[in-house]
């Protein structure tokens, strides 16, 4: 779906939402200001006898979608979703005829909004009805900054029983406010990530930047490894693929011997889609196997840290000698690193700068998480960017620290170890 496709949806969406009564105000509060904001048309509402079933709106809302979930189609995080446009009864407008009153514009709005929703799933069915076991049970979600290929469930989200359908929409929201954390965490521009193509994602070849995520989360691990070769061009199997640099793809498959429940999914998404966000941010590059893997994991693990549960529990195991299961510390980092800081017996920053992402065990990405919490809280977060963009540039280690925080790798471990000894916990609850 082209960008001016996307826009044009935007502005007959809105115009559905405020032909049913949404406050304009309430609308613009929910999204953010967009770059190119559409042009909204609105319409009069015909003069008439009063309708009570559409107030004179010419369209009136899809009675198909069940409770609750009408609104998860109409939130700002979904533009289109299968199961909306699987409807019998709307085809994905979200809206239904009056029929007792007529409103063209409305009428014409809502037609539309279902060719597009037609057209959108039929090019994702198409794409990967012929890949999975059960296609029936595969989900389709598109949000402003990701496709999402989806069938987990049901899971229990705190105490709520999920299924297929709230549960994309749950992981669709989660992303979008992953990526919004990332960029504000960063200070960063939404120029500072690659312009969106015209073209499909699917349609881009290696050497086109494409800014969108593209997700598949599966509940079948036989999904997971006839799609994974598929959509990131690597050979490797297993629970956990992903793609980095120009195009940004992770593909799961739900082994629950790694993953028990919606928590532990939850924490390998945010670990992996910050590799993903990390890589995709100009200049694009992926810096874990080019003598940066410290700060490819530390960042990865600094995310899971702060949205998930204050625990480091992840790895990417297909990058990582690490058994699946092993972990240090039960993933409680700060209380190991304030440890060994007591002991004297930190890693040297110098022993483990210039390694990449699949040289580091289980403490050094302790050490990794640590170091990019420590130059993040000291330092800022738009100076830990501009760090980041000077090594994706291919500037040196030493290089790069000196001319953005004004102290190199040698000065490093003394700075840190007083910063922990003065940050982190000694006993575990304090």
């Amino acid at each position: 779906m082209t960008a001016a496709v996307m826009r044009l949806l935007t502005a007959l969406s809105l115009f559905l939402l405020l032909a049913l009564g949404v406050d304009d105000a309430m609308l613009r509060a929910q999204e953010p200001d967009p770059v190119d904001p559409p042009e909204v048309v609105e319409g009069e509402i015909p003069p008439g006898p009063p309708c009570r079933t559409c107030s004179r709106r010419g369209v009136k809302e899809c009675s198909g979608h069940g409770r609750g979930l009408l609104e998860l189609e109409q939130s700002p995080t979904t533009v289109q979703c299968s199961f909306a446009a699987e409807c019998r009864k709307c085809g994905g407008a979200l809206v239904v005829d009056c029929n007792r009153c007529e409103h063209e514009l409305a009428e014409q709005a809502a037609a539309a909004r279902r060719e597009l929703a037609q057209e959108w799933l039929a090019a994702r069915k198409a794409r990967f009805d012929k890949m999975v076991d059960e296609p029936s049970e595969v989900g389709y979600l598109r949000t402003p900054h990701a496709e999402l290929v989806f069938s987990l469930g049901p899971l229990t989200v705190g105490r709520s029983k999920m299924g297929t359908h709230e549960l994309m929409h749950l992981y669709g929201q989660r992303i979008e406010d992953l990526r919004q954390r990332f960029v504000e965490v960063f200070e960063l521009r939404e120029d500072e990530f690659p312009p969106e193509p015209e073209t499909p994602p699917e349609a881009n070849d290696e050497n086109t930047a494409d800014p969108r995520l593209r997700i598949h989360m599966f509940a079948e691990l036989k999904d997971q490894n006839a799609v994974a070769p598929q959509v990131t061009g690597i050979g490797t199997r297993g629970p956990s693929v992903k793609l980095m640099g120009t195009t940004l793809v992770w593909s799961m498959g739900h082994d629950k011997k790694l993953m028990r429940g919606d928590e532990d999914v939850w924490r390998s998404m945010v670990h992996n889609l910050s590799h993903l966000l990390m890589s995709g941010a100009e200049p694009v590059a992926w810096i874990g196997n080019r003598a940066h893997g410290w700060v490819d994991e530390g960042v990865a693990h600094w995310f899971e840290y702060h949205l998930v549960d204050e625990r480091c529990a992840n790895f990417c195991f297909e990058e990582v000698g690490v058994a699946p299961g092993s972990n240090w510390k039960n993933g409680e980092w700060k209380l190991g690193i304030r440890q060994i800081a007591e002991q004297g017996a930190l890693m040297s920053f110098v022993d483990l700068m210039d390694k990449n992402s699949d040289q580091l065990d289980m403490i050094a990405h302790a050490h990794a998480f640590a170091w990019v919490d420590f130059l993040i809280a000291t330092q800022g977060g738009r100076k830990f960017a501009d760090f980041l963009q000077r090594l994706k540039k291919q500037e040196a280690t030493r290089d790069a620290m000196q001319a953005t925080f004004g102290f190199g790798p040698l000065q490093f471990d003394e700075r840190f170890s007083t910063w922990v000894k003065e940050t982190y916990p000694l006993q575990k609850g304090r």
